[in-house]
């Protein structure tokens, strides 16, 4: 298996908070959480940072909470590299990158303080926890035949770790962001690298891939 190891247990999602809060699946089901850690005067001077994130990423698009504003952003970045960067379209292709930057909390209107960054920190870390363990459990993503052929796990874990490196760097590269990216970058690499056996190897010859070519 690709995982290191998989983690099924029950928990109490208010006992210890918030130290089980990213281990609510949905949005709202966060939502709900802190508004019961509220009501209980439990809440912590962290949680109303948490809040702002948890309404930007999940219902920024769909008042359900269904729609993940960063996976949306991921998607969509993902989208506007195969299509290449052409001097013509590189001023607004710039302009709809630093849109996505926005959505995953890379450019923010005001200055975010030491507590706030390492919260930002925690959100970007279940982001990349839940993308990878989707691209894992995907079908589309694990095939090459309309979700009929099995992909060896060296390849899915070499897929990832390719776009990863394509979505955060490569691409932002081409449109002098790649910088603005490293923070967002590291998060996902030291997530996938805990996530997936011998990650730092597919890392690196991602690395030399794309030296080479």
């Amino acid at each position: 298996m690709l995982f290191k190891h998989e983690d099924t247990r029950t928990t109490d999602y208010s006992a210890d908070w918030p130290s089980h809060y990213y281990e609510i699946p949905t949005g709202i089901g966060r939502l709900e959480a802190l508004d019961h850690i509220a009501l209980q005067g439990l809440e912590t001077s962290e949680d109303s940072f948490r809040r702002i994130l948890c309404k930007k990423r999940f219902f920024s698009i769909d008042k359900s909470g269904k729609v993940d504003l960063f996976m949306r952003a991921w998607t969509m970045i993902q989208a506007s590299s195969a299509a290449g960067v052409s001097f013509l379209k590189k001023k607004r292709l710039t302009a709809e990158l630093e849109t996505y930057m926005r959505e995953l909390c890379l450019l923010w209107d005001t200055p975010r303080s030491e507590t706030e960054e390492k919260i930002l920190m925690e959100e970007w870390r279940d982001f990349a926890r839940t993308f990878i363990a989707s691209c894992t459990g995907s079908k589309a993503y694990c095939s090459t035949l309309f979700g009929f052929v099995p992909i060896k796990d060296t390849v899915i874990a070499e897929k990832i770790a390719a776009e990863i490196l394509l979505v955060t760097r490569d691409y932002p590269g081409k449109l002098g962001l790649a910088d603005t990216f490293a923070p967002f970058r590291q998060v996902m690499c030291d997530t996938y690298c805990q996530m997936i056996e011998q990650g730092e190897t597919y890392l690196s010859s991602m690395d030399f891939s794309s030296e080479n070519s």
